[in-house]
């Protein structure tokens, strides 16, 4: 309830206890209760609260058992806007228990780097979890977290990730997508795990799907933050292959705005280019129509576009989710036996530069 309060008082400092309930639907009673008794950051001045001027900023991570896309976005939703925010020191607190899908990790190292990047000194805490870092550590999460983020207790000596590399088949270690020192490997290595458990005659279907998402990243990304990829097998009521490849770069639709008057003039005249409504059409023309590239449409041109149209066309022979995080919006495709049976898009995001994208493959 703390963080739904800070919330509140950020946007309406000088609130009483019966405010804040009305805000958040609880009872006056429950909210004044709640704060006699954990009211940390706060302060209450002629019965009304108001949140503690500090330099520094708290973000506790909750989550019921393994922490989502859905739960990520709502932990951030709460505590607001990271990258902007005036504090010049973010402190992430993991609770106890924590276990991640990579679809939330990796959100959560993009947004850890670009937070770095600002220049903001960032805390990650795991005294809650210390177990968990063991498996974070075999995926590769530590080796992707820049060196100047402070990790408490401490960040681990060995890397499991790269000590025990290519051993599991249920595992794609993360992976760098650095524009420099381009990994030509990093696409077989995601199509290998993903044809142990989908079967070999999906090789080339897996293949081109990761070699047209990597390959994005290297033609489009143009950003001094690595970029990176990772695959892991799930197992449970629907067993499934969730793979992530994020940037932290100019963003998907940010790189078809560029040029888009001069290579598509009706469709740009046809979109209020400002908005964000028309950032997610344009994310979802090129997934589901294809044929949309900063360089124009031409075949004879090295420009092969953004390559979406044709990992899309492949989910369809999969029961399969697509999920596609730019800024402050996501895109989420549904397949089901061969078709789209539903677009679920979501505004008013927190910041998180680049692009992020999700395939979750459901094995039947």
């Amino acid at each position: 309830m703390l963080d739904e309060i800070k919330s509140v008082l950020k946007e309406h400092p000088g609130l009483t206890g019966r405010d804040i309930g009305r805000k958040i639907d609880k009872k006056k009673s429950e909210v004044n209760s709640f704060l006699s008794k954990s009211s940390d950051g706060l302060y209450q001045e002629d019965w009304k609260w108001y949140i503690k001027p500090s330099d520094e900023i708290v973000f506790h991570i909750r989550c019921a058992s393994w922490l989502t896309c859905e739960e990520f976005e709502n932990n951030y939703s709460l505590i607001g806007d990271l990258v902007n925010a005036k504090e010049s020191k973010v402190i992430v607190v993991f609770p106890k228990g924590f276990r991640v899908l990579i679809i939330a990790g990796a959100r959560i190292i993009a947004l850890i780097n670009q937070l770095e990047y600002k220049g903001k000194h960032v805390v990650l805490n795991f005294e809650n979890c210390k177990k968990s870092m063991g498996y974070l550590n075999r995926l590769g999460f530590f080796d992707h977290i820049h060196e100047r983020v402070e990790i408490i207790p401490s960040r681990p000596k060995i890397s499991r990730a790269k000590q025990y590399k290519g051993n599991s088949k249920n595992i794609v270690e993360i992976g760098n997508i650095d524009l420099n020192d381009f990994n030509e490997e990093l696409p077989e290595e995601l199509t290998a795990a993903f044809t142990h458990h989908a079967g070999e005659e999906y090789y080339m279907a897996a293949f081109t799907v990761f070699s047209e998402l990597i390959g994005n990243v290297e033609d489009h990304s143009e950003t001094p933050i690595h970029g990176f990829a990772a695959l892991q097998f799930y197992h449970g009521r629907k067993k499934h292959i969730q793979t992530v490849i994020s940037d932290h770069g100019l963003g998907l639709s940010n790189t078809l705005k560029s040029n888009l008057k001069q290579h598509y003039p009706e469709l740009a005249a046809s979109l209020n280019m400002k908005s964000i409504d028309s950032d997610m059409e344009l994310i979802e023309k090129a997934l589901t129509e294809g044929k949309l590239s900063r360089f124009g449409h031409n075949p004879e041109k090295i420009a092969r576009g953004l390559g979406l149209k044709r990992s899309q066309d492949y989910a369809l022979k999969y029961n399969a989710e697509i999920t596609i995080r730019q800024d402050s919006f996501l895109i989420k495709l549904i397949f089901q036996k061969g078709k789209l049976v539903d677009s679920i898009k979501r505004k008013n995001l927190e910041l998180l530069a680049g692009t992020h994208v999700c395939f979750d493959f459901i094995l039947d």
